[in-house]
């Protein structure tokens, strides 16, 4: 997405908490509008106004499918989710 001009930071495990509060704090503050996640993110993590979530790899069982989901619906806010399945 980067090579497409597109602003997007990451949060993974092969991060240490450092980098990954640094790329929370871009997202958080719009810096980087565009947060690419792994199940790290899935979690535990509370982003106000996330607007979008899109699946490009569907969790194994539904818990984790819902938190992902989730981001979108804080607090009576509405989002959209999109899932690709192959």
């Amino acid at each position: 997405m980067n090579e497409q001009k597109f602003s997007t930071i990451a949060i993974h495990g092969n991060l240490d908490q450092e980098e990954r509060e640094s790329s929370l704090r871009d997202f958080r503050t719009g810096k980087s509008p565009i947060l690419i996640a792994t199940d790290v993110f899935g979690r535990g993590l509370d982003v106000d106004n996330v607007m979008n979530v899109i699946n490009y790899d569907l969790p194994v069982n539904i818990e984790d499918y819902i938190h992902r989901m989730g981001r979108t619906g804080r607090a009576g806010k509405n989002g959209r989710a999109l899932s690709f399945f192959f």
